[in-house]
């Protein structure tokens, strides 16, 4: 058997955590070019988003590169249990995909693009006039038109209420995908793609659900249970 903190788990927790910490670069880089000139706080909240993602393909490439060189196969043939020959690897991820809770609690962060929904115009009968409160505009009875301070956009007054919530689910995500990835690392990668493209189809309804208010807020844990379940099948196929 290997003992906790050994020189194995170190090495596939780096390679983990390098290979996620590129995956993030990579993502911020796609997000920038792709944005169309948005807000930095929106990128980084949208960064903070993918990072347990990436945490995971860390894990992913560590493992997969260790049974390349034959390092899990070594282990496997003096006893070691295959979940604990990759602690070191999900480790790694879950330290990259600790970016994600990070960045949402930093002021650096905008939560606000997690929540896509249409932008409504709504205008209110004020005294004589007419009112539309996320613009600020007012117009009177004869058609003056005056601004006053704009009212907080719905998105935001969303993200405000749900921030300790999406903190909470990225911490959550943090942990699930890289143990998911380490539960089914022996499944072929088509299963492991299938699922893998459920759940985040999975986690893109249920922010968007969410977000127009069709959903609750306990939605946002959908995809995490996905995986869950998925890991939770692995292992007890694998005994």
């Amino acid at each position: 058997m290997i003992s906790p903190g050994t020189c194995h788990d170190r090495r596939l927790a780096a390679r983990a955590a390098g290979i996620g910490g590129i995956a993030v670069l990579v993502a911020l880089l796609v997000i920038v070019a792709t944005d169309e000139g948005g807000r930095w706080a929106q990128r980084l909240g949208m960064v903070a988003a993918l990072a347990p993602v990436a945490g995971a393909l860390g894990a992913l490439g560590a493992i997969r590169l260790a049974a390349t060189r034959g390092e899990l196969r070594a282990l496997a043939a003096i006893g070691v249990d295959p979940a604990r020959a990759v602690r070191g690897a999900m480790g790694g991820g879950v330290a990259v995909g600790l970016v994600g809770p990070a960045l949402a609690l930093s002021p650096l962060a905008d939560l606000g693009g997690l929540f896509p929904r249409a932008a409504a115009r709504i205008w209110v009968a004020d005294g004589d006039g007419l009112r539309e409160a996320a613009l600020g505009l007012r117009v009177g009875a004869r058609g003056a038109l005056a601004l006053a301070a704009p009212g907080r956009a719905a998105a935001e007054v969303l993200t405000g209420a749900a921030a300790p919530l999406v903190v909470a689910v990225l911490a959550a995500a943090a942990l699930v995908c890289p143990a998911w990835i380490a539960a089914v690392e022996r499944r072929s990668a088509g299963r492991r793609a299938v699922v893998a493209v459920l759940a985040v189809l999975t986690a893109i309804t249920a922010f968007q659900a969410v977000g127009a208010g069709r959903a609750p807020a306990g939605a946002l844990l959908a995809a995490h249970l996905i995986l869950l379940l998925d890991a939770a099948a692995a292992r007890y196929a694998a005994r």
